[in-house]
């Protein structure tokens, strides 16, 4: 890191080699689309470069390095057209059950699928926040660091995100007996 830091490309070609299959894997889910991943991973990475020499050590450099991505996905995203989803922020609404056993739905292709597109109908905040911890397991002050929020604001994007995940995803077992 201290070698990277100082200007040496192949000590950060070595970070990079390390942590960017799991930061392409981040971006694949927040993007949705494998192609626009690559195409933010190498925008993130050369905005890393640039800035390497700034990196203060607070984080872990994949921390760091997811934050640069996932910003870099928002701004992607922006200048492409914007899906538009509305969530009503309801609180304490009743979620139905699905009724299936979760092992026989967990374990179903189709429900991989429901929830790949389900995640992608989020807003970028709420999908973020979910990708970051409960897709990709990241810690709730890493996933924090990454988004570049507080954990409380994380945690409330990551209820909001789920709640809304929950509701997406409500309608396609509907028809299951739920």
């Amino acid at each position: 890191m201290a070698a990277a830091r100082s200007g040496d490309e192949h000590a950060f070609a070595e970070l990079v080699r390390a942590h960017s299959p799991r930061v392409r894997r981040v971006l694949v889910r927040i993007t949705g689309s494998p192609d626009s991943a690559q195409d933010v991973l190498q925008d993130a990475l050369v905005r890393a470069w640039r800035s390497i020499g700034r990196f203060e050590g607070r984080s872990s450099f994949f921390t760091w390095l997811t934050r640069i991505a996932i910003n870099e996905s928002y701004r992607s995203m922006r200048r492409s057209e914007p899906v538009v989803l509305a969530l009503d922020d309801a609180v304490g609404e009743r979620i139905p059950s699905w009724g299936s056993q979760p092992d026989e739905v967990f374990e179903s292709r189709e429900f991989l699928q429901a929830v790949a597109a389900a995640l992608d109908r989020l807003p970028e905040d709420y999908r973020a926040a979910v990708v970051l911890r409960d897709v990709e397991g990241f810690s709730t002050a890493d996933a924090a660091l990454a988004l570049g929020i507080e954990e409380g604001a994380l945690k409330s994007r990551l209820h909001r995100g789920r709640m809304a995940l929950r509701r997406e995803l409500d309608a396609h077992f509907a028809s299951d007996g739920g």
